[in-house]
């Protein structure tokens, strides 16, 4: 029986793929006239040390800002962390499963980014337990079970108890390992009935209707 329904943050409650790609198209706003590919890539190079905690979100931006001669303050940079393209469709679907069923979010990310966002969308209204990657030091692909344990012992659950609904082929594998049913969602198609077809089908959701 299933007991918790975990949720990736970007690519699956957003509709932006990755939070380097978000937050690059963000500082390209920001800052009008730089590619967002090479600001990507010059984020891609820390991004590995903010997601397990080695350096902070506004650090690493800092360092962006450094290689392209631009100086940012705090606010520019927690609006380039905290905006974030919503997917309400995503969200929906989460608050008719509450009450039913454990909601989890397990994230790759910055512990700075997540407090603004968690701050900003109400998150842990909805969602406990919210396990980010900086704050437990281990990340979804890095070989080992760390960040997967802790969300299961924080929603009280055994692996099969548990599903985790992930954009990232690679970020499944280790879950998928352990007996976690998972699902890949296609953030570009962003398709819910889909997603909504597989759950009634382990038993997650039961009629045609988000309300069941």
């Amino acid at each position: 029986m299933i007991k918790a329904v975990f949720f990736d943050f970007d690519g699956v409650l957003t509709t932006g793929p990755n939070a380097g790609i978000t937050m690059s198209e963000n500082f390209c706003r920001a800052v009008p006239g730089i590619p967002a590919d090479q600001v990507l890539a010059a984020y891609r190079h820390i991004s590995k040390d903010v997601n397990l905690g080695l350096l902070a979100d506004h650090s690493a931006w800092e360092q962006v800002c450094s290689s392209f001669g631009v100086q940012l303050g705090r606010e520019p940079i927690n609006r380039i962390l905290r905006t974030i393209p919503k997917n309400e469709e995503m969200f929906q679907l989460a608050h008719s499963l509450r009450g039913r069923f454990v909601l989890g979010i397990i994230t790759d990310n910055g512990a700075e980014r997540m407090a603004l966002i968690r701050e900003d969308l109400k998150l842990d209204a909805l969602f406990d337990p919210i396990i980010v990657s900086a704050e437990v030091h281990a990340s979804k692909r890095d070989g080992s079970t760390a960040i997967f344990d802790a969300a299961l012992a924080r929603a009280h659950c055994k692996p099969g108890e548990a599903v985790f609904i992930d954009n990232g082929r690679k970020n499944l594998v280790t879950p998928e390992t352990m007996g976690m049913k998972t699902y890949l969602f296609d953030e570009s198609s962003n398709d819910i009935p889909a997603l909504l077809a597989w759950l009634r089908e382990i038993g997650v959701l039961g009629t045609p209707s988000f309300g069941n």
